[in-house]
């Protein structure tokens, strides 16, 4: 079984993802961002990075994954902190046209690399509580995101999530609303019930 979080910058899929997998008894497979010396450049001068970040992202997210699929154990479930389809919606919301159309001709075949999840779980979190949340947690790194760009963000992933119907697979759509014990842990059940429909 494989099933991917996904959401905006600071909705919790890491938090959820990880509690998740403790009560699947499934392996945790967080993103590798930090690895992503663009990153830091890109926040400061997004005009000027846009392209080589998100383009070093999706070399990075596919190969991630398939060195992941091709070592685990047969049988493991996998809960990850991100879903590969995210490059795309970044792509969107970062570059211009033609560079997104380049972006977009790459991604569809090394998208066929990666295997199908059995679950995407979609947050959908206002930018006023994922401001919060990113400020509480205090990365330095995203100190200077502001909440225009996340409001973009979301409207991308959004419509690919929530309105296209784009992803061959099931979309389990959670709308959280703060951040507690409680929400964590009614989201976990959520989605146990899904996956036991799913049997």
């Amino acid at each position: 079984m494989f099933i991917c979080i996904e959401g905006n910058i600071g909705s919790g899929k890491s938090t959820l993802a990880q509690a998740l997998a403790k009560k699947l008894k499934a392996t945790y497979l967080p993103e590798q961002f930090e690895d992503n010396t663009l990153l830091p450049l890109f926040y400061n001068d997004k005009e000027t990075f846009a392209f080589p970040t998100e383009y070093s992202f999706l070399i990075d997210r596919q190969k991630q994954l398939t060195n992941y699929f091709k070592n685990i154990k047969k049988g493991t479930s996998t809960v990850s902190d991100f879903h590969f389809d995210k490059c795309l919606c970044f792509a969107k919301t970062n570059l211009l046209s033609d560079d997104y159309s380049f972006f977009k001709k790459h991604f569809k075949p090394l998208r066929k690399t990666i295997p199908t999840p059995d679950l995407v779980v979609y947050l959908d979190t206002s930018t006023d509580l994922l401001l919060k949340n990113i400020h509480k947690r205090g990365r330095e790194i995203e100190r200077s995101l502001k909440q225009g760009y996340l409001s973009r963000l979301k409207k991308t992933l959004d419509k690919y999530y929530m309105v296209n119907g784009k992803i061959d697979t099931l979309v389990l759509i959670l709308t959280i609303k703060e951040y507690n014990d409680i929400t964590l842990e009614n989201c976990c059940q959520e989605i146990l019930n899904v996956l036991k429909t799913k049997k």
